[in-house]
């Protein structure tokens, strides 16, 4: 079959099914797909609270009728400075057989950057998408690709990273924490130098009061997504089912006058590597804000955190001695270059449950 025998148009309901096993094979190496994963596809890309009919995620199909690539395209709304900005975020691109199909991720990268959408951004995007993005006059943004990991627990997270491709080590955790035990790597994370008097105070809440949290924190970065309730809603509900990631953490502080001042939202594994879902504060509060993240999953028990960029963050991270490394690439794209600018800053909450990552097909098992 070649790239030029198949046809590039939007996704409809009779394709999840060949989606799925796209999907399955392709970050999974599986053969079969679950109707949990079928459900999900479909929430993202076909039940979206923010539909837009130009923008719908697109699927190449071969000679034969069959879904033979994919990429999910994500509506997003947001603002800036009170002007009202359409956004599309692409990601899970994926090509069956990609030797033999050289061009197909190409074509559907460039369905994806014709349509309507003010603002096209990426959030996920591998070695081999981003490629295709600079390719086509798009480089990655630095700060927002910047992933980073925080050591808790160093034999147990070596193990951890080791089980990925060795997966009998996982055996050997019980050793991990033994070792880490003895060389007493089991202290608390120190604090940043802060007065203890301007340290924000964090306490657990359940996911509502998170997400109204976000509605008030949000107005902090200039380019912003216009979440209200509603919406908001689903984006959290859909992010807390990432069973592969662990029990999802809730945290807010609040101000003297009781408004949220800070907030995060993480997944705890004991014993294994939590992932930070989305992190906001106004900004005096930022170090605070990482102290209190780093000291909770360390008394959770996590032998490290990671999360993707957040950059406003980086600081902070920085002197608390996180390791950053280049594990997803994020890339974004206008034709009117002022929307470029608080991205370029550091100062856009485009990324986690306001960018891709709310989604279940990051962190989500899909058992069968």
């Amino acid at each position: 079959m070649s790239g030029q025998a198949t046809t590039i148009r939007d996704l409809e309901r009779d394709d999840i099914d060949g989606v799925a096993r796209l999907f399955q094979k392709t970050f999974r190496g599986r053969a079969k797909a679950s109707a949990s994963l079928n459900d999900s596809l479909e929430q993202s890309f076909l039940r979206h609270p923010w539909d837009e009919p130009g923008l719908r995620s697109k699927v190449a199909i071969d000679g034969n009728g069959h879904p033979c690539g994919f990429i999910g395209i994500v509506p997003a709304r947001l603002e800036l400075e009170g002007r009202n900005v359409l956004a599309a975020f692409a990601g899970s691109m994926m090509v069956d057989d990609p030797k033999a199909n050289p061009l197909v991720g190409a074509r559907l990268l460039r369905a994806f950057l014709a349509g309507p959408q003010d603002i096209s951004l990426t959030e996920t995007a591998n070695a081999t998408a981003l490629n295709m993005w600079q390719k086509l006059g798009h480089p990655l943004d630095p700060a927002y690709s910047l992933n980073w990991l925080k050591v808790l627990r160093p034999v147990s997270t070596g193990v951890q990273l080791a089980e990925r491709t060795v997966p009998a080590l996982q055996l050997a955790r019980p050793l991990g924490r033994i070792a880490d035990r003895a060389v007493g790597w089991v202290r608390r994370p120190a604090p940043l130098d802060q007065p203890q008097g301007r340290r924000p105070m964090f306490h657990d809440v359940t996911r509502d009061d998170f997400a109204r949290a976000l509605l008030v924190l949000k107005d902090a970065y200039p380019l912003r997504p216009r979440w209200d309730a509603g919406s908001l809603d689903w984006f959290v509900r859909q992010a807390e089912q990432k069973r592969s990631f662990g029990y999802p953490e809730w945290r807010v502080a609040d101000g003297p006058d009781g408004r949220p001042i800070a907030a995060y939202a993480y997944f705890a594994s004991a014993g294994g590597i939590g992932w930070v879902l989305q992190a906001v504060s106004l900004s005096t509060q930022r170090e605070g804000l990482v102290d209190d993240l780093f000291a909770h999953a360390h008394a959770y028990g996590c032998a490290a955190l990671r999360g993707a960029a957040h950059p406003w963050l980086v600081p902070a991270l920085m002197q608390r001695r996180a390791l950053f490394v280049g594990r997803a690439f994020y890339v974004a794209h206008a034709r009117d270059k002022t929307l470029l600018e608080p991205v370029k800053a550091g100062q856009a909450l485009i990324s986690g449950l306001a960018g891709e990552s709310w989604m279940r097909l990051i962190g989500d098992r899909f058992d069968l």
